[in-house]
């Protein structure tokens, strides 16, 4: 399906560019031939060398695991060590011979030996397996190796390995956050970008919520912050990573795309929570570094924003709704102590208002994921204030039967117009 969408789209490309001259009809006739190839064809033998890697590593894990007392210490260290080194010296010459999957499955088979390995040390030293320092040397050999060879696989691994290291850090102390991740996670990331890897680069989006999400309440033990101060601390992060993306989108159109689709997403989920009762904030707990902690990210924010006007990057309309966005966080916070009768409704209303902004903001920059984004939040917001409104006021048949046919006819109506609109973000894009 998307393949279609593509050479649909590319072949009308095609007929404008030839229409003014960019492109002659015999270019046009390869680039579509081209771009027709089937790609998983081509792909295959490499997903498939980069599995069986994978089963490999999992392999000689399970094999440490199983307690094979009946080997020497020295000949178990002996295996692993000759098989890593066996794995990665084979890369060389099946990345001479052209053989570039192959070689990547290879270098992949050396790290999971490599991991093998410390569980092994630790296994014969009774070193608890799942000490941090072995994940973080596990890690580091990873992203090493996809430094220096390059490998996107090795990349792969080592972020997925900083992942495990920050929750087994976690786990061992639990009274503060694990901030050595940031270190890593620039690491990796940095990796992303100078392998030109989109993959990599979602994965260093990932870890990078993950761990927000892991270490939330020992962030907020640790500052005494309430988990709703943090809340309003990610929405203000959300947005200036969005505004980051904005800004930076001619330099880096793929990776700012994902950015900046990443912080729509945390934006307005984080956004729709704050419509919640509210249970009440302590503020003798809460407002002590709160001033100091909120004041970075503002400043970013307001910077990134005026970056983003005066520079051309984005209409003033635009602009002013993502900071609005932040000035509503902000105030969340001294109406939930003030008017917590007030929030849901002020909060539910806002978010219906900007989710039918965001349709606007993709149909303006030719974002498809921004307008269907907003169809989604828009049509989630309605559906949640039906349900949370009107069920304990209709009876039940009548609820479900009114239900189902705002359901069918909202749904039709969306449809219709999301349809009219990306088609109308498409043309403009062309």
């Amino acid at each position: 399906m998307w393949q279609r969408a593509y050479l649909h789209k590319l072949q009308s490309d095609l007929e404008l560019w030839i229409e003014r001259g960019w492109v002659t009809p015999a270019n046009a006739e390869q680039i579509l031939k081209s771009a027709e190839e089937r790609p998983s064809t081509r792909r295959m033998p490499a997903i498939l060398a980069v599995l069986g890697a994978v089963l490999i590593g999992f392999a000689v894990m399970s094999f440490v695991a199983a307690n094979w007392y009946e080997i020497p210490k020295l000949a178990k260290l002996i295996a692993i060590f000759v098989a890593m080194s066996a794995a990665w010296l084979a890369a060389i010459p099946l990345e001479r011979r052209g053989h570039p999957a192959f070689a990547q499955a290879a270098i992949l088979i050396g790290l999971g030996l490599f991991g093998g390995g410390i569980m092994l040390i630790a296994q014969i030293y009774h070193i608890r397996t799942d000490d941090p320092g072995g994940v973080l040397a596990w890690c580091i050999a990873a992203l090493a190796a996809a430094w220096a060879l390059p490998s996107r696989p090795a990349l792969a691994l080592g972020i997925l390995l900083s992942v495990f290291w920050t929750v087994f850090a976690v786990q061992l102390d639990e009274g503060s956050p694990h901030w050595a991740f940031w270190i890593v996670w620039l690491a990796g990331a940095a990796l992303a970008l100078r392998l030109a890897w989109l993959p990599g680069f979602h994965l260093s989006l990932l870890s990078l919520i993950l761990w927000q999400a892991i270490n939330v309440d020992a962030i907020s033990n640790t500052f005494a912050i309430a988990p709703e101060h943090i809340a309003v601390f990610l929405i203000l992060e959300a947005l200036a990573i969005w505004l980051a993306a904005i800004l930076f989108s001619s330099r880096a159109p793929r990776f700012a795309s994902a950015a900046e689709a990443y912080a729509i997403v945390a934006t307005f989920v984080i956004f729709w929570i704050l419509q919640l009762d509210p249970g009440g904030t302590t503020p003798e707990e809460s407002a002590a570094l709160w001033s100091l902690i909120v004041l970075v990210p503002v400043i970013v924010v307001g910077a990134l924003a005026f970056l983003c006007l005066t520079r051309g990057r984005i209409d003033a309309r635009h602009g002013s709704a993502i900071v609005s966005i932040a000035v509503f966080s902000l105030l969340w916070l001294p109406l939930q102590n003030a008017a917590p009768a007030l929030i849901p409704w002020l909060y539910a209303a806002l978010f219906l208002a900007l989710a039918a902004w965001l349709v606007s903001y993709g149909t303006a920059r030719d974002s498809r994921f921004a307008v269907n984004f907003g169809f989604v939040a828009f049509g989630a917001e309605v559906l949640w204030l039906y349900f949370e409104t009107l069920n304990t006021l209709l009876d039940t048949a009548l609820f479900f039967a009114l239900g189902g046919i705002l359901l069918i006819v909202g749904a039709l109506f969306m449809e219709r117009m999301r349809r009219r609109l990306v088609k109308l973000a498409d043309g403009g894009a062309s």
